[in-house]
Parts: structure tokens; C-alpha cells; sequence
């Protein structure tokens, strides 16, 4: 029993003097306020907003007001966004598939357009034969002369381009003697634009045909 009570007195007298010690909350709130002024604990104010983060949360703003004011028609209008959406996608997928598939695609031989491209006057020499054999000759030597240009850019002796004249590869053509008296042929039966000149027949059409064929076959 004396020990219980001598215990219970020294519990009590160490509960006294560590209330005696405890801080007052003045004292810890200035303790507070002096570790928070440290410089590892200051924090700068937020940066501003940019003018895109400002215009998102202005939609964003836009959006919850329009579905909270009509919100069956918030749920059809992105419905029907979400299907343009899938069409754009789709249309841009397709176009290219489809510019893919182009480039790959073997082009036609009697392709005219693609002729050009490949620079080949195979199909434009054809086609000249054809129309001089129906009598059509103005179709026949313009096609002759397309076959010419094509031949003679092969061969190097001139450049074709879709906006150069006749005037245009004589000159480009002066260095090379056989290229440059096949489009001398050329320019006294077929000169396009010019006003006087000598309607073609088929004998000019051979003509023209065995001169394009020889200089085909030869070498600068």
C-alpha cells in the first residue's frame, strides 16, 4: 500500500513539473511562423495562365454551361461530332490507300497522260499512224510532232516542257545536227500557232514519220 501511494506521488509530481515545462501556444505558434519564413519554404505565386490554357478553360466553361442548360441536345451534338469525326478519318485513310495504290500501279501503255510522264513517244507515235490512216493528218503530224519532243528529250538533244514553243527547242536543239533538221522538217509542215502554213498530206506524213524514226535511231 505505501508503495502504491509513494508511486501515485511521484506520477503526480512529474505530471506537475512537465506541465510546468510545456510550451505556451504563443510560444509555438512564433515557432511556427519562424520555420515556415525560412526560404526552403516560400513558395512564388502561380504562373499566369497562357492565352490557349485561358481559351481551354473558357470552353471548357462554354461546354458544362451548354449541358447543364440543354442536355439532350449536348449528347446529340458530340454524337454527331464523333461520327464526322470517324468520316474524316476514314476519307483520309482512303485517299491514301488510294494515292498509295497509284503509285504502284503499273501504268497502260496506250496511256497517253502516262506516256508523258515516262517521256515514252511509243504511244503518241502509234496514235499519229492511226489517225494518218483515217485520213485524219492534222491529228496525225500533231501527234508526230508530241513523239518528236519526247524522242529528242531521250535522246538529250532538248528538254520538253508544256510551255516551250517550236522556236524554243531549235534553239535547244542547234548543237545536235540530226535533231535539229528533223524539227526544221517539222517547222515547214507543222509549226502550231502559225498563221501560212502548209496543210499536211501523206506524203509529208512519211516524211515526217521516217525522219522521226531516224533520229530515233541514232546517237547524238
Amino acid at each position: 500500500m505505501r508503495r502504491f501511494a509513494a508511486a501515485a506521488a511521484l506520477l503526480f509530481v512529474s505530471d506537475a513539473a512537465c506541465a510546468d515545462d510545456a510550451p505556451s501556444a504563443e510560444t509555438i505558434r512564433s515557432a511556427k511562423s519562424a520555420v515556415m519564413s525560412r526560404p526552403e519554404f516560400r513558395y512564388g505565386a502561380p504562373p499566369r495562365k497562357s492565352f490557349i490554357e485561358e481559351l481551354w478553360d473558357d470552353f471548357a466553361r462554354f461546354l458544362a454551361g451548354f449541358k447543364e442548360a440543354y442536355p439532350a441536345l449536348f449528347y446529340v451534338f458530340f454524337a454527331a461530332a464523333a461520327a464526322l469525326l470517324v468520316v474524316i478519318v476514314a476519307h483520309i485513310v482512303w485517299t491514301l490507300r488510294v494515292a498509295r495504290r497509284a503509285q504502284w500501279r503499273e501504268d497502260d501503255a496506250a496511256d497517253l497522260d502516262a506516256a508523258m510522264r515516262r517521256g515514252d513517244p511509243a504511244p503518241f507515235r502509234a496514235r499519229a499512224v492511226d489517225h494518218a490512216a483515217a485520213g485524219r493528218l492534222d491529228e496525225a503530224v500533231r501527234d508526230l510532232y508530241a513523239a518528236l519532243l519526247l524522242t529528242l528529250d531521250r535522246r538529250g538533244a532538248v528538254r520538253y516542257a508544256s510551255h516551250k514553243a517550236l522556236l524554243d527547242y531549235r534553239i535547244e536543239a542547234a548543237r545536235d545536227v540530226d535533231a535539229a533538221r528533223t524539227l526544221e522538217l517539222f517547222a515547214a509542215t507543222y509549226h502550231p500557232g502559225s498563221f501560212g502554213r502548209r496543210p499536211p498530206d501523206r506524203a509529208h506524213f512519211d516524211e515526217l514519220l521516217g525522219a522521226l524514226d531516224g533520229v530515233a535511231g541514232t546517237t547524238p
